[in-house]
């Protein structure tokens, strides 16, 4: 199943994309050039990076940029944007858990996907549910579960306290943490 069309990033235009991928090959040239955070011209630089990004970023970010993602997924996740969908529906919570469990986008989309998660079912850790089950459940052994997407909405609603209003009566195999 893929992103729904509604919720995916929007793309940038041809022209900003360019000028961000320019941006950001000039920040980083200044910090192989050994300029540090401290830099006037890679704040004004972030600065401009920032005023066209998504989120703002900070100077570590792109310190450790490529001990962790490429530029071309860096570049990407300047693009995406948190947002709390009002009417999101439980078809699409699914999609979007689906598009993460089976790896279906680059990194960025999938970084992107669960964040729309984490962002529409707060403080319920969509992260951990889906990636680390066991520290989620507080059960060393849940490590390798096996769940269904309308599972993980089901556990994501009642640990958020969100119920979207087209979920279906879901059975839930494993009991609530009561963790907080």
């Amino acid at each position: 199943m893929s992103m729904p069309e509604r919720l995916k990033p929007t793309p940038p235009t041809p022209t900003i994309n360019a000028l961000m991928k320019d941006l950001l090959e000039q920040i980083l040239d200044r910090i192989w050039d050994n300029q540090g955070r401290e830099s006037p011209e890679i704040n004004a630089l972030i600065e401009q990076w920032n005023s066209h990004a998504g989120r703002p970023f900070e100077f570590h970010e792109f310190l450790v940029m490529h001990s962790h993602t490429s530029a071309e997924n860096f570049l990407r996740t300047a693009f995406h944007q948190k947002r709390y969908v009002d009417d999101l529906s439980f078809a699409e919570a699914c999609a979007l858990a689906d598009f993460i469990c089976k790896c279906e986008g680059t990194e960025s989309d999938t970084d992107y996907a669960l964040s729309l998660l984490e962002t529409n079912f707060p403080k319920a850790n969509a992260s951990d549910l889906i990636f680390w089950p066991n520290e989620w459940f507080g059960e060393p052994d849940m490590l390798q579960v096996d769940m269904t997407t309308a599972q993980i909405i089901g556990y994501l609603m009642g640990k958020s306290s969100r119920q979207l209003p087209d979920a279906p009566p879901i059975d839930l195999p494993y009991p609530m943490p009561v963790n907080p």
